[in-house]
């Protein structure tokens, strides 16, 4: 058998494997069956709105369970005894110096900031309960790439989300006749969103920004065994300091809002109009409708709390449209869709499947 490259160098066993699958198995559970009996309580709870749900359901036993795996499953899932954080960490020694000694010298593809100050909805948040967050230690960048390697929410390919969020950024550049020559993907993580855009885009610079310095090592190093030409750079979101204004042909986002308060998404905005050409496109992925009227409202500020992602319910409380708006935009879209559910419309009731609904949001900078 080849050795691994370097960017899938942590190892896994018989027992992780089968640790894993029992995880995965109970989280069908919860997001099948579970969640179907508990959707079927809330609706004859007849709640105005998601504080009134929460307090008529509290008691029901379904309702606790469905809680209770919520939470406890994604700690299984990264501390557990076959955890990816538990065996990230048992094999620090090895796959640490791996991402140290990533050539951060090669021009353009990646740029590090030592002195990059973390922003503190970062720092103080253990964003989807990975010990120590993503930003604090080399090793957990090896953690997340094991995650990211299993089935997505909905159960089907990992990169199928990104490459139709890379699509939908195509489709939208062609409806306005925009060939663009740099695209700046904001927070990338280790770049799999970067690359998908790559693949539609192969003759444009593709520029991946992302703070945490683990996540842009562990990208680059995929970027290299994956032959793929991209440039990440450890950057906030809020400050495209790296960009002069008017340089950026599109400035896209997959699943980074839902991460950040409102206060930073209006600095990103603003920044992503500034450097914006004009005709240039900005492009959002996220969770921002929420279907389901007040019950998928109540189930998604559950899943915000339980999850530690305390500002994934205050985005779908924004008016995108007005925020966009008022930083200049125009043409503003908002669409429902993903490879498992399009529709102009946001359904009133739940499908039988716990899913996470994306949202695609664009506007373009006004030509001059």
């Amino acid at each position: 058998m080849n050795a691994p490259l370097p960017s899938h160098a942590y190892r896994t066993s018989f027992q992780a494997n089968a640790y894993q699958s029992f995880i995965s198995g109970l989280k069908a559970y919860w997001g099948g069956e579970l969640y179907r009996e508990v959707v079927a309580a809330a609706e004859q709870a007849a709640a105005k709105d998601a504080e009134e749900l929460e307090s008529r359901m509290r008691d029901n036993a379904a309702y606790r369970l469905y809680g209770w795996l919520e939470r406890r499953v994604q700690q299984f899932k990264w501390s557990g005894r076959y955890g990816f954080h538990t065996l990230a960490q048992a094999q620090k020694q090895v796959l640490e110096p791996l991402l140290a000694a990533v050539p951060v010298e090669v021009p353009g593809r990646l740029q590090l900031d030592p002195a990059l100050k973390m922003p503190d909805y970062l720092t103080e948040t253990e964003t989807h309960q990975q010990p120590g967050g993503l930003w604090k230690d080399l090793v957990n960048a090896y953690a997340i790439a094991w995650y990211a390697q299993g089935p997505s929410f909905a159960g089907t390919n990992p990169n199928e989300l990104v490459d139709w969020y890379a699509r939908l950024i195509q489709q939208r550049c062609k409806e306005h006749g925009l060939a663009p020559q740099l695209i700046a993907d904001l927070g990338c993580s280790a770049g799999r969103s970067t690359r998908a855009i790559k693949r539609v885009f192969p003759e444009t610079r593709l520029v991946g920004c992302e703070l945490c310095e683990p996540m842009v090592r562990h990208g680059h190093l995929r970027s290299i065994d994956e032959k793929t030409d991209i440039t990440l750079y450890q950057r906030n979101a809020e400050d495209l300091g790296c960009f002069e204004d008017a340089s950026v042909d599109v400035v896209a986002s997959h699943w980074l809002y839902h991460e950040m308060p409102p206060r930073a998404i209006r600095n990103s905005i603003r920044e992503s109009r500034r450097v914006l050409k004009p005709g240039g496109l900005f492009a959002m992925y996220d969770m921002y409708q929420v279907p389901g009227g007040v019950i998928g409202e109540w189930l998604h500020t559950g899943y915000a709390a339980r999850n530690n992602e305390p500002f994934a319910h205050t985005l779908f409380k924004m008016n995108l449209k007005q925020e966009l708006e008022a930083a200049g935009f125009t043409d503003v879209r908002i669409e429902l869709t993903s490879p498992q559910h399009s529709t102009p419309e946001i359904p009133q009731h739940l499908p039988p499947r716990r899913l996470h609904y994306m949202s695609f949001v664009s506007a373009f900078a006004p030509e001059v």
